[in-house]
């Protein structure tokens, strides 16, 4: 069964793959905008939801290999015919893809947010971090980006949610996507009810950590953790001497882990005018420094260390060896600036420059002595590290990358990276393919690190389609050993979770 969110209407056949405004989902407007047909470019919008049984299956899927794979990111790139004008501002939309015995079932909802109901009822695009409202300075002014909701997502407790850097998460049905609406956790997120894109889970004590930001009256973050009971409990916080762009953290045995780069606030005037888009008011500052703060999990008076600045977006991992925390991340060259290296960001249909070319990179932190000093880790340009989850709070061997062979493109590989060996294994995309984030997902018959298998959605223009495609960890480069290829595309995702059946 499919619906359309934007009309309503079921099986959609091509005649309703046209909308209202005059741009079909197989094609946009006589302007040019996104020429070619839908599913060519991973970027182009999917305006349906769809729920059905893979029927393309080829390899075969490990009958140890049981769960769900989540996946998020902007599904709605486009509104009522109006391009959205920066990668992050796209409604979120969830791709859930079912692997069990009877093969893969694949369902994929749009997040019912209070910007989703009112972008699909006036056909106009909601204010993001770098889209304006239509309607010109009154239409922005005083207005905080929307909720997207489109950035991660979290399954605890039998619960997902859906999250977004400065608002509530949303919780939808596991199962069937279906929206519960905005959660406070019994309203214990107070205030703007920011409860950030990056939780970490201890594998330990099943407890998830995670932050918000607050802006007033004095800019400070948060921390929170929710425990097995999905009861939400402070967790320390600090003040920010300057309001920034916070997106990621790490979570060690003891601490809570901040780098706190300067990507700082400049120009809020304009913004807050309605004048500029809420990212116009960020600047690149390294003269200002990084600082990396220590937020102790059993409480306690927080550590702070400056140190050369940094500009990173994810984590890998964190954890503590005699005397120092080190810190796995992804670091990025900001070049001439933020306003030149975000200016792919608003380009990114055609121009995703070095969004997804930044370097692995292990900084190493002496609380002692109040130092820090940085290691580059891998020489080919990569985003979206992840890890075998149950290494999480402690030293991990292997990292598994998103990376784009071609400087300035969209990733289109895979690389697990062994810290041990020093030896590195590559899967590429054919062609014009891209990927996304690689999630591992344990073989549940073995106990030893990195033993399992890599999960990713692999899109292929020439077939206007996308596909669920399995690696192995250890040996990406292989191939995949499986492949559900999908009957529709899904645009390029953000993050997700695996889930093992059980």
């Amino acid at each position: 069964m499919t619906t359309t969110p934007d009309q309503g209407r079921s099986k959609p056949t091509h005649a309703d793959r046209v909308r209202p405004d005059g741009y079909g989902a197989d094609g946009y407007g006589a302007d040019g905008y996104g020429a070619g047909r839908l599913g060519e470019s991973p970027w182009d919008s999917q305006h349906h939801e769809y729920d059905y049984a893979v029927t393309a299956i080829s390899g075969t899927i490990p009958e140890a290999l049981r769960g769900v794979l989540y996946r998020i990111g902007p599904g709605r790139l486009d509104v009522g015919g109006h391009p959205l004008h920066h990668i992050i501002d796209g409604d979120g939309m969830v791709t859930c893809l079912d692997i069990g015995a009877d093969g893969v079932h694949v369902r994929n909802r749009y997040v019912r947010t209070r910007a989703y109901a009112r972008s699909a009822e006036t056909s106009t695009p909601p204010r993001g971090f770098g889209t304006q409202r239509l309607g010109g300075v009154w239409a922005n002014a005083l207005r905080f980006p929307e909720n997207m909701s489109n950035t991660n997502v979290l399954v605890h407790n039998e619960a997902l949610y859906t999250l977004w850097e400065g608002g509530r998460p949303h919780r939808l049905h596991p199962e069937t996507l279906e929206p519960v609406g905005p959660e406070s956790f019994g309203g214990a997120l107070k205030r703007i009810g920011a409860f950030s894109a990056h939780p970490k889970t201890d594998p330990v004590t099943g407890d998830v950590y995670n932050f918000g930001l607050d802006f007033y009256p004095q800019p400070m973050i948060r921390c929170y953790r929710l425990d097995r009971n999905a009861r939400l409990h402070p967790a320390g916080g600090f003040p920010i001497p300057k309001l920034g762009f916070v997106h990621d953290f790490a979570l060690t045995a003891r601490y809570l882990v901040f780098v706190l780069g300067p990507l700082v606030v400049t120009r809020p005037i304009p913004v807050a005018l309605g004048l500029r888009p809420f990212d116009d008011a960020l600047e690149y500052r390294p003269d200002l420094c990084t600082t990396t703060v220590l937020v102790p999990r059993a409480g306690g008076t927080p550590i702070r260390i400056d140190h050369d600045p940094l500009f990173y977006f994810h984590v890998t991992n964190a954890y503590e060896t005699d005397d120092q925390v080190v810190v796995e991340l992804v670091a990025h060259d900001p070049g001439h600036g933020w306003a030149e290296w975000n200016g792919h960001l608003h380009d990114f249909r055609t121009d995703s420059g070095p969004a997804f070319g930044g370097t692995l990179t292990r900084l190493a932190i002496t609380p002692a002595s109040r130092t820090a000093t940085t290691e580059p880790l891998h020489d080919a340009g990569c985003e979206f590290p992840q890890l075998d989850q149950r290494c999480t709070t402690r030293r991990h061997r292997f990292t598994y990358l998103a990376e784009a062979s071609a400087p300035g493109g969209d990733p289109d590989s895979i690389t697990t990276i062994d810290h041990r060996t020093g030896a590195r294994d590559t899967f590429r995309a054919e062609g014009a393919n891209t990927i996304c984030e690689p999630l591992f997902a344990a073989d549940p018959g073995a106990d030893a690190e990195g033993k399992g298998w890599l999960l990713t959605l692999e899109h292929q223009p020439q077939q206007r389609s996308s596909r669920m495609i399995v690696l192995d960890a250890e040996h990406p480069g292989a191939g995949p050993i499986a492949a559900a290829t999908l009957d529709h595309h899904v645009p390029m995702t953000f993050h997700g979770t695996f889930v093992p059946a059980g």
